[in-house]
């Protein structure tokens, strides 16, 4: 009797433990605050923060280091998004989600895989924010990106410049932030210059990326279509890529579709499933560091 009842409770104990999920890895220690510079910092103008949002590849964190993490002036919209591998336009909830910024200064275990960054930021969100969330799917009217009929015409991407050791961090956001600043101030004189010349590109945009998978590209051109797009080339390599697009009507050959086409791509409109994440619960203010 004895014997049967110790097995009965092993059983129930194994059956317990095996439904409990295993737990998040988490940050050693993690430091969140409001941004200061929200208003006048990186990504704190709308037009910088949405260039900022459409720039960085889903999922991605940036380390500042092998052993630690910062993000300054994210949107929570932005931390969730990188949280659960998916682009800001795939988040569902509150509006008010891009409107709040915060710094992130984080920890990370030593010998920690950079795969795992995602499941600690998850545990930092709902540890502090108290974050609640579920995945749900949403079939929409999108696009398929696939190789023109007479092939791609798309530019190998360059090994990317190797880190100057000399620069110190500060110095290192300091020159990436001259090169955002630089390149807005050359898309802003060659609108100054339509304008003058008589050409009045109405919605003018311009994107270029030194380095990116079709699927990146993909995820790119989102904003441009306005609508979800998939990446059905095939195409495996890495690609320098301009996009130029503008909505004045008067002028032909500015849409997306042209743009794609001078790449010798071609987005052709499917019905696309497109993984959400919605927010069932998160707080505006994190708890106490």
């Amino acid at each position: 009797m004895r014997y049967l009842v110790s097995t009965a409770i092993a059983l129930i104990c194994a059956s317990l433990h095996a439904q409990t999920p295993p737990a998040k890895p988490q940050f050693e220690v993690a430091s969140v605050k409001p941004a200061a510079n929200s208003e006048t910092g990186p990504g704190g103008i709308p037009m910088m923060r949405e260039m900022m949002r459409n720039a960085r590849p889903p999922g991605v964190i940036p380390m500042t280091d092998p052993g630690r993490i910062r993000l300054e002036n994210w949107a929570l919209l932005d931390l969730i998004a990188a949280a659960y591998s998916v682009r800001a336009a795939q988040v569902s909830g509150p509006d008010w989600l891009s409107d709040l910024s915060f710094d992130i200064e984080a920890k990370v275990p030593e010998g920690t895989p950079k795969e795992q960054l995602n499941a600690m930021l998850q545990s930092l969100l709902e540890e502090r924010f108290g974050l609640k969330v579920h995945r749900d799917t949403q079939t929409k009217q999108g696009f398929a990106l696939v190789v023109g009929k007479n092939g791609p015409k798309l530019k190998p991407a360059e090994p990317p410049p190797a880190l100057d050791p000399g620069l110190t961090e500060d110095e290192r956001k300091a020159k990436q932030m001259q090169q955002v600043q630089t390149g807005m101030a050359a898309m802003m004189q060659r609108m100054q210059e339509n304008r003058e010349n008589g050409t009045p590109l109405g919605g003018f945009s311009r994107v270029n990326i030194a380095s990116l998978t079709t699927g990146e590209l993909a995820s790119r051109l989102e904003r441009f279509a306005e609508a979800p797009v998939v990446d059905e080339t095939g195409l495996t390599g890495k690609y320098s890529v301009a996009i130029e697009t503008w909505k004045n009507a008067d002028v032909p050959g500015g849409t997306v579709f042209d743009a794609v086409e001078k790449l010798g791509l071609k987005l052709e409109p499917r019905k696309v499933t497109v993984e959400t994440v919605v927010v069932d619960q998160v707080s505006k203010t994190p708890t106490a560091n």
